[in-house]
């Protein structure tokens, strides 16, 4: 079956992923060269270096990519997606408008952290997201350093009802053998719910599918499509 790539930076000249919108063009036609026919668009969102992205503003950016990417013949269907930084300010929030969803009509929402420890106020800020009927998909776990130093930790987060996605790319040998290995891990130990590409721009497509193939090897074909097509279908409502 088709895949469906839950994590990318497509959308262009809008955070730190495409420049422009050829440089989106080359990637949505690999990763369907690839067996993409779905992609939700997850610019990062909440992160103050990236200014200031609502996911009403997101749908509108994403119908206009959605319509140039028609004009140029490209077949794939595109949904807004978003991937949120976990920080205290959440916890300020009135409400979960301002979180990105998956599809922006679903419970799934995906967020990152970027803080060496786990911090206590990430407790706070996942419950609060968890409160309001949200599912939380963590992105990433091979990148976070408190993980890379104590795996086991992920077990904790799984207990409290964190899913996780991981990336195609430290597979592919984007990063260092180490993070290369605690994501093999991860995926050998059934611990990811999805796999993404948290592809930015055409430089990075080679680690991409070269991660996509890693995982074929690892855990075998239907497996991958568990991770790729099945759970992400969840989200493709």
């Amino acid at each position: 079956m088709p895949r469906i790539d839950v994590h990318n930076h497509f959308l262009p000249a809008i955070d730190d992923g495409c420049r422009t919108f050829e440089d989106s063009l080359t990637c949505v036609r690999t990763m369907m060269a690839h067996g993409y026919d779905r992609f939700f668009l997850t610019p990062h969102m909440g992160a103050k270096e990236f200014g200031t992205l609502t996911p009403a503003l997101l749908r509108r950016a994403v119908a206009r990519f959605r319509r140039r990417m028609a004009q140029e013949g490209v077949s794939a269907v595109f949904r807004a997606g978003g991937e949120l930084r976990l920080s205290p300010r959440i916890l300020e929030w009135n409400d979960r408008s301002a979180v990105p969803t998956y599809g922006g009509n679903t419970s799934y929402c995906l967020v990152d952290l970027w803080e060496p420890d786990w911090p206590p106020w990430a407790d706070a800020a996942m419950a609060w997201l968890q409160e309001r009927g949200l599912t939380v998909i963590l992105a990433h776990p091979e990148r976070m350093k408190c993980l890379q130093d104590d795996p086991g930790f992920i077990e904790v987060l799984a207990r409290r009802g964190i899913l996780f996605q991981g990336n195609f790319g430290p597979l592919g040998g984007s990063e260092s053998d180490a993070i290369r290995l605690l994501a093999e891990r991860f995926l050998r130990d059934g611990r990811y719910f999805l796999l993404g590409s948290d592809c930015h721009r055409p430089e990075h497509l080679p680690t991409r599918l070269a991660g996509l193939q890693r995982a074929l090897e690892l855990v075998g074909s239907a497996t991958l499509e568990t991770l790729t097509t099945t759970n992400a279908a969840q989200l493709w409502v």
